[in-house]
């Protein structure tokens, strides 16, 4: 079917078209459905479908297709119907509680990564993975895929640092005490941060009160080699690009797959060319982790699978069951740490803590 494509300047995460319900039906497709729109160039797109917002003859084009089409308004445009991506059915098959090969993870991970995946079959794998888990080469096989279909960076100077922390503590801003400590004693730090999964800011969040966290792996690279650390959002380096995208469906649900949660985690690590990683987990009442047998179970994990990568990981098993200093909320967290760097001032906790893993880093 012909129809003259018009842009919607709104980004959705994934390539997707909206076109009219008499149109849909005379292609025999439904909302949710893919179709491939052809001009000069060929893409596969997400359906949506409108009784009233596009008129027949026309289909609207949301930003992520419409700048890889590279189409002109009113453009007429071939729309076609497509097959669903194999990774569907490999979705399923988790969701049967069947393990994934390599090569299927990969796919799911491709396609999350490429936005082929509707929000309903990109939750499913998500929820599936939180009920019933993944063995470790599924984990090994997610943490490889994250990688490959994202950029790398690789330092010349080693060796190279990292830290982490699985979250879930009010005003655990650690990261912002312990990445110039570690820089300051001249080793590479450079620390990709997730924005809010299941509270209400990452060290992203909070980093970006006092400065830009956007940046591409190649500023990552010259800033880190220039003052031996940053810390950024690791969702716009395209480092462990999945990431970000399953976080989006994650938070909603105030979920965090313990699978996901190790892959994310060493996928971003093992990307930007870590050679050791110290990780904090917060274990206590209405933490993540709310035992210590439970946090130990998890140190193993993330100590084998870094074994796998060839990865040394050191894990901290850290008290969780109240806030990390006084001060909750972006701006206070922000201004404690400061504090704590300029004048090695503040709450115990929050000294402590900073110290003991930047000691263990160095």
């Amino acid at each position: 079917m012909k129809l003259k494509a018009q842009p919607y300047d709104i980004e959705v995460g994934r390539y997707e078209i909206v076109i009219n319900a008499l149109d849909a039906d005379e292609l025999g497709i439904h909302a949710g459905d893919r179709v491939q729109i052809k001009n000069r160039d060929t893409i596969t797109a997400i359906v949506e479908t409108t009784d009233a917002i596009i008129p027949p003859g026309r289909v609207g084009v949301y930003r992520e297709a419409w700048e890889s089409l590279k189409a002109i308004p009113d453009e007429v445009v071939d729309v076609l119907p497509a097959e669903r991506p194999r990774a569907i059915q490999f979705i399923k098959k988790k969701m049967d509680k069947l393990k994934l090969s390599s090569e299927e993870m990969h796919d799911v991970i491709a396609d999350i990564v490429d936005g082929n995946l509707t929000e309903v079959e990109l939750t499913a794998f998500v929820t599936a993975s939180y009920i019933y888990g993944m063995d470790a080469d599924e984990v090994e096989w997610m943490t490889r895929a994250m990688v490959k279909t994202g950029e790398q960076i690789s330092f010349d100077t080693h060796p190279v640092m990292d830290h982490h922390s699985i979250g879930g503590v009010p005003g655990n801003k650690i990261s912002l005490c312990v990445v110039p400590i570690v820089a300051a004693a001249g080793l590479l730090i450079p620390k990709t941060s997730s924005r809010a999964i299941t509270g209400a800011g990452g060290s992203a969040d909070l980093m970006e009160i006092l400065a830009p966290v956007s940046f591409s792996a190649e500023d990552v690279k010259k800033m880190t080699t220039k003052v031996g650390g940053c810390l950024v959002w690791g969702g716009a380096t395209n480092i462990a690009p999945a990431d970000d995208k399953i976080i989006g469906v994650e938070y909603p649900l105030s979920i965090d797959p313990k699978s996901q949660l190790i892959a994310s985690v060493m996928a971003k690590k093992f990307a930007v060319g870590a050679d050791t990683m110290v990780l904090d987990i917060p274990t206590g009442n209405e933490s993540k982790i709310p035992t210590i047998q439970e946090a130990r179970k998890l140190a193993r994990d993330f100590i084998e699978l870094g074994d796998r990568l060839k990865m040394r990981v050191e894990c901290a098993i850290t008290y969780g069951g109240s806030p990390i200093g006084r001060a909750i909320g972006g701006g206070l967290e922000v201004k404690e740490a400061l504090t704590m760097l300029e004048k090695y001032e503040g709450p115990t906790s929050l000294l402590d803590k900073s110290v003991a893993i930047a000691g263990m880093m160095l």
